[in-house]
């Protein structure tokens, strides 16, 4: 199985396919696995990347570093993939990866795509609606919230799948992934502009975690930004609107190729 050492951890990856690169980045409920809707389509045009971070599915390493990992291990991982610049699609959780890309190593964006994600693009108003979604959820973990309404009930096996892809992953230090202080106010939403490439955000209608409003104002911090909303899907649309979603991603991501992408 192929592994690389970054960083003194041990990634497990997978490659798919032939053409532009797309790195993918899994959320926090998700692995390399959760990407096979996604592998399947993109890998006719793309050479898809996939990956477990470190403490997901196959990878370990030191989790004590704690979030900034996410970031310095993709940079890691791309240089020794020998991967120059690629699409990056991260869900969730992936988004702190693109935060530490963009500071770290700017140039090997080619394009973004944010799924249920900020990237760290906030304002006050973000806080806001983090806090209100917090209240909104109640006593529940995220993880009871990654799915839409109904969506369990509708599709039994696939909601089925979905947990078992997420009980793969081993236990990972507790409040990892919390939010920052609140005394907190910095934003990354001026480095993913300075990027000066495409950008989408994209999130189900149904997100109880990054909301389409939260979404949305995230957006409009990032000049030129795209946005794409799944009707009836919750946070992981990716998921649970396969068909839809990598039409959407796919288009963007030929636009991107193209250099129409945000015109």
């Amino acid at each position: 199985m192929p592994y690389v050492t970054v960083n003194a951890a041990r990634l497990y990856y997978e490659q798919h396919g032939s053409g532009p690169d797309v790195v993918f980045l899994h959320g926090a409920g998700g692995n390399h696995l959760v990407w096979w809707q996604q592998v399947a389509a993109f890998s006719r045009e793309f050479r898809c990347t996939t990956f477990d971070a470190r403490g997901w599915g196959l990878s370990r390493g030191e989790m004590a570093v704690g979030r900034f990992s996410l970031g310095t291990d993709l940079v890691a991982l791309l240089e020794r993939l020998d991967i120059g610049r690629a699409h990056i699609i991260a869900q969730s959780m992936g988004g702190r990866a693109v935060a530490g890309l963009s500071r770290l190593a700017p140039q090997r964006a080619l394009s973004l795509v944010l799924c249920g994600t900020t990237a760290g693009a906030t304002d006050d108003r973000v806080r806001e609606l983090q806090d209100e979604l917090k209240d909104e959820r109640g006593d529940g973990g995220l993880r009871e919230h990654a799915l839409a309404p109904g969506y369990e009930e509708a599709n039994p096996g696939m909601a089925l799948l979905y947990r078992q892809l997420n009980a793969i992953n081993p236990p990972r230090p507790k409040g990892m992934l919390g939010r920052p202080p609140p005394t907190y106010r910095g934003s990354t939403h001026e480095m993913l502009a300075a990027l000066a490439v495409p950008v989408l955000y994209i999130v189900g209608e149904h997100d109880l975690i990054t909301s389409p409003e939260m979404i949305r104002q995230a957006k409009s911090l990032v000049p030129g930004a795209e946005y794409h909303e799944v009707k009836g899907a919750g946070h992981s649309c990716y998921f649970e609107r396969a068909g839809e979603w990598n039409q959407v991603v796919g288009d963007f991501l030929r636009r991107a190729g193209r250099g129409t992408a945000g015109k």
